[in-house]
């Protein structure tokens, strides 16, 4: 009898290590742990003032950033378990700013794919406002103005 007590035991601690290192990489199927990479994309003039933004949820402060077109600023994050992720990003441009959510339960299913495993979410700032696409190569559409 002991010998099924120990090795149950033992393909649990296996089992319950293996679904740890899964999670903690990131290659999970989408759904339960997807994981998100956020691209925010300076398409501001060249020459144009820099953007400066700052992006975080309720537990992580990415602090802020400074770029210049065509430069991106990238972060990447895994959806928590039962959803309600989000993340919201404040930008600062040329005596402009706005705040909005980059990142929410209603976005997430808006995202493109990167394979079973990851997805991508774009948003491209322009001069007339901020843009919302699953691809880099668009389609894009305009979701706020400044």
């Amino acid at each position: 009898m002991s010998y099924f007590k120990n090795n149950n035991l033992f393909f649990s601690f296996i089992f319950a290590l293996n679904l740890a290192l899964v999670r903690s990489s990131g290659l999970t199927p989408n759904g339960l742990f997807s994981g998100y990479l956020m691209h925010i994309i300076d398409a501001l003039p060249n020459g144009a003032p820099t953007l400066t933004l700052r992006c975080q949820d309720k537990n992580h402060d990415l602090g802020y950033h400074k770029i210049n077109a065509p430069d991106e600023y990238r972060f990447k994050f895994r959806d928590q378990i039962f959803g309600g992720t989000l993340y919201f990003c404040h930008f600062w441009w040329n005596g402009k700013d706005k705040v909005f959510d980059v990142f929410n339960d209603n976005i997430s299913g808006r995202c493109g794919s990167r394979g079973a495993f990851l997805s991508e979410c774009f948003w491209k700032v322009q001069e007339d406002g901020f843009y919302f696409g699953p691809r880099q190569d668009g389609p894009f559409e305009r979701k706020y103005e400044w």
